[in-house]
């Protein structure tokens, strides 16, 4: 009976694991559709919008791809200028009208936004092939177009 009550205690802690997205960033705020008005459209500062899925954070090392170029983004963040906020943005069936207002096709994809008129889309230069063999440069060129870009800005 003990192993019985063990393993539905498994079973509960496994399911709740698994349905609740946790982003292992402290700098990028992760905001949904309903956020978005108040955060983005509304806001007087220039806004990062990172767009990415939560798959990055379940798969293999080599498959989270995204997730690598967010920790490598979340360090820069407190570095940018206090005009420049960032948040990011769930892909993964999630925060459907954000992603189809701005045509988001891969991930990680990054939208600079003032004044609620884009002012820079910048999107990977990868191909699965590369992702499965475990090259990851593309990475450092997209994180380095956004540091500069938000340099630019300050």
């Amino acid at each position: 009976m003990k192993g019985l009550f063990t393993l539905i205690a498994l079973s509960f802690a496994f399911a709740a694991w698994s349905f609740e997205v946790t982003y292992p960033v402290k700098n990028i705020r992760y905001i949904s559709d309903w956020d978005y008005r108040e955060e983005v459209q509304n806001s007087d500062k220039w806004v990062v919008m990172v767009f990415s899925s939560k798959e990055c954070l379940e798969r293999t090392i080599i498959e989270r791809s995204c997730f690598l170029f967010e920790k490598k983004l979340d360090y820069f963040v407190p570095k940018f200028s206090p005009k420049v906020k960032v948040v990011g943005f769930n892909t993964y069936f999630e925060n459907y009208s954000v992603v189809s207002q701005f045509h988001v096709q891969k991930v990680p994809s990054v939208i600079i936004i003032k004044n609620n008129q884009i002012m820079k889309v910048i999107e990977p230069t990868y191909q699965q092939a590369d992702i499965n063999r475990g090259r990851m440069g593309w990475q450092d060129e997209l994180l380095k177009e956004v540091v500069e870009t938000v340099q630019k800005i300050q």
